[in-house]
């Protein structure tokens, strides 16, 4: 069996979501879905995070010459919030 995508446990997220905010659902039912819900969103923070870890930039150095290098998306974050507070 092959595993969802990103794109189809996102939607099938904010399915159960939109159940949930409609609070038709008898409790049982709710539980469940609310169960669920955080099963797919675990499964999609895994995904995420796996490819987080695959992404790769490719830069030049002074020489011309290209290279690649891995992706940190925390120092890329940090360095946003930092040009942020000096604006």
């Amino acid at each position: 069996m092959k595993k969802p995508n990103f794109e189809a446990s996102l939607k099938e997220l904010e399915e159960i979501v939109e159940q949930l905010e409609k609070g038709d659902l008898k409790l049982d039912e709710t539980l469940a879905k609310y169960e669920m819900g955080i099963k797919i969103y675990k499964r999609c923070y895994q995904i995420l995070e796996s490819t987080e870890k695959k992404i790769n930039v490719l830069l030049k150095d002074r020489d011309g010459e290209t290279y690649t290098k891995e992706f940190n998306l925390e120092k890329t974050q940090n360095n946003n919030n930092k040009t942020k507070k000096n604006t």
